[in-house]
């Protein structure tokens, strides 16, 4: 219920914020900029296209957009308004959203680090700091925390191009990338807890979860590209998810099983801190100086989740 009335109330605020793309001024400046700048008899605009734009991908039409994007904004009284559905943000070296490209590669970096950490074998020239994290080679879980990692990392890539250049393409990967991590998380979740070492029944659990994300990334890419249902399908998982880790640490707790109660308040930590972040995405606020908005003030937040969470799985390993 608390997600649902969280998702009402982000899609609200944003319908209230747009719609600097359709004042007349704006198509005005758009449409004579394009005709006196982007025209194909004129080779003199194409020479003076700056190299780290057209490197980032950006069309004259586009640079035309952005410039008028922002013109229009200098001139109106606030609040400042979205354009085409996206806030006006100050690009860096043709960075779109240069904020949210740090951030993300901070993201990126973390879960490096731990994969990094993780990958270290126990030997004797191993330093104490990373004995304390490194995982036996026995462990059945070793290999998906591994791809934990690796699917983390992923997802912190296609983030960082996506907010680089919004383009359709790297939307789409930035999109399915991030429902892939849930829907992993659940397949981690799933295995872990209900101690699914077998590996035909493992394969069996993740062929279930692999049809129902190729199911949603041809709905989204053939059928619609609608931003609500894929909230909402990976608000889904995201709770069942949270809810199994809090389900088994409870059950823990009723039955004192001191070896889980020992380690397991970490994932709480890491679930409720992500919870916490997760109000940014819906709470949106017009970015700050037009570099900080709520987006990108969420990836920076999760850079700190991520210790939790592998501080849980480390200890539980």
């Amino acid at each position: 219920v608390v997600f649902v009335l969280l998702l009402v109330v982000g899609t609200n605020a944003s319908a209230v914020s747009e719609g600097g793309d359709e004042l007349p001024e704006y198509i005005n400046c758009v449409n004579w900029t394009i005709q006196a700048q982007c025209s194909t008899n004129t080779n003199s605009t194409a020479l003076s296209f700056p190299l780290y734009l057209r490197f980032t991908l950006w069309s004259c039409e586009d640079n035309c957009k952005y410039n008028c994007m922002h013109n229009i904004s200098d001139t109106r009284s606030p609040p400042l308004l979205q354009f085409e559905g996206k806030w006006p943000f100050y690009r860096l070296w043709g960075i779109q959203e240069p904020a949210s490209v740090i951030f993300s590669l901070g993201n990126l970096y973390m879960h490096y680090h731990y994969l990094r950490t993780i990958l270290v074998t126990n030997n004797k020239n191993t330093s104490k700091t990373n004995r304390n994290y490194t995982i036996s080679t026995n462990y059945y879980m070793r290999p998906f925390i591994i791809g934990y990692c690796l699917v983390n990392m992923n997802t912190w890539i296609q983030s960082s191009i996506f907010h680089t250049r919004d383009l359709p393409a790297t939307e789409k990967l930035d999109y399915f990338s991030a429902a892939l991590t849930i829907l992993y998380s659940v397949y981690f979740a799933i295995l872990r807890i209900f101690h699914v070492e077998n590996s035909f029944k493992q394969l069996y659990i993740g062929s279930i979860l692999l049809i129902m994300y190729l199911a949603h990334v041809y709905f989204m890419s053939f059928i619609s590209f609608n931003y609500v249902y894929n909230m909402i399908i990976c608000g889904i998982f995201a709770v069942i998810q949270g809810a199994m880790w809090v389900l088994w640490y409870t059950v823990a707790y009723l039955k004192k099983n001191q070896s889980v109660l020992a380690y397991g308040h970490w994932v709480l930590y890491a679930i409720g801190a992500n919870a916490l972040t997760v109000l940014l995405e819906v709470f949106d606020f017009p970015p700050i100086g037009r570099v900080l908005d709520a987006h990108s003030l969420w990836h920076f937040s999760t850079i700190f989740v991520a210790p939790l969470w592998y501080h849980f799985i480390i200890q539980d390993s």
